[in-house]
């Protein structure tokens, strides 16, 4: 298992030497820890180099598999020390980009405030990343949206959002309160890729109604570009209010409600089948869904509403 740790982390460092100071080892270990590895699986693992290492292909299949079985072992770690009358261990939640801000520090706090003695680790990713690595026991936990694809998942639906149409300040469309949903078939966007949440839920709301699908002038899997492109007046959007609350409030994007029918999408927290949940997971999860009720009820946040237990 050290070897494993060893190896991983010096991957991940991309440089024996400064795996060697963050493991404090010393670099000569390391590499006999690393010659060790190659001699029992008869293969190269690392390209070696003046500006560092690199995995080679059987390496980095290693890397990969080294990862998972680390995972599975701290998991294992922290199930049975979790046995004791206070939750320890460590316990990773992923969370969307556009839910980092508003939801992020409110949970930690609550997860600190309640059980002192978990590890939280928070992942920002892009939302069907969050879902593939619940999906797999990379974390134990996530939040995601409902869109049918979280079977298999344990989860706890928590509240119900809207998706605005987002534009330029500037725009002629910037003038208008409201749109349809049949006059959006109509407007240039940017949007995710088809595996994103937002791109499945606005895609799946039009062909519900027997509309065209949206035209989609570039793919951004990335909220930033997004928000480049329609400050730069590429193209429009459709993101929900936490992604782009700061600039609308600087004047530097607008939004328009999308009526008739509107675009919501169901807010979940999931939690992983693949391997059990530990204690300090079930805590977690119960404290994140408190965190998430009370940061809903927080006035600036349109188009949001709670679900009910259980809904």
């Amino acid at each position: 298992m050290r070897q494993l740790r060893y190896f991983v982390r010096i991957v991940d460092m991309g440089s024996l030497s400064r795996a060697a100071g963050v493991l404090h080892v010393a670099q000569s270990a390391l590499s006999h820890q690393v010659a060790a590895l190659e001699d029992e699986f008869k293969s190269l693992l690392l390209n070696r180099s003046s500006r560092g290492v690199s995995p080679t292909e059987c390496g980095l299949h290693l890397y990969r598999y080294a990862q998972a079985i680390l995972k599975h072992a701290d998991d294992a770690h922290d199930a049975v020390t979790s046995c004791s009358t206070e939750p320890t261990g460590h316990v990773g939640i992923g969370m969307p980009l556009c839910m980092v801000a508003p939801l992020g520090l409110p949970i930690f706090n609550e997860v600190r405030t309640r059980y002192p003695a978990i590890r939280l680790q928070v992942y920002e990713e892009l939302s069907g990343t969050v879902l593939e690595w619940v999906k797999s026991g990379r974390l134990m936990l996530g939040i995601a949206f409902d869109d049918g694809n979280l079977e298999g998942l344990d989860m706890v639906r928590v509240m119900e959002e809207r998706l605005f149409l987002v534009v330029n300040p500037k725009s002629q469309l910037a003038r208008r309160k409201v749109i349809t949903l049949r006059e959006l078939q109509g407007i240039e966007l940017v949007l995710p890729g088809l595996e994103q949440g937002v791109r499945h839920r606005v895609e799946r709301v039009m062909m519900r109604e027997g509309l065209s699908p949206p035209t989609v002038i570039a793919e951004m899997n990335s909220l930033t570009l997004l928000k480049q492109a329609v400050a730069t007046d590429i193209a429009a959007t459709v993101l929900s209010w936490p992604s782009i609350e700061l600039e609308v409030l600087q004047r530097k994007l607008a939004v328009i409600e999308i009526t008739r029918p509107s675009i919501t999408r169901t807010v979940s927290v999931c939690a992983t089948t693949v391997v059990k949940q530990t204690r300090a997971a079930e805590c977690v999860l119960a404290a994140s869904t408190t965190a998430i009720r009370h940061a809903v009820r927080n006035a600036s946040w349109r188009g949001v509403r709670l679900l009910s237990v259980g809904a």
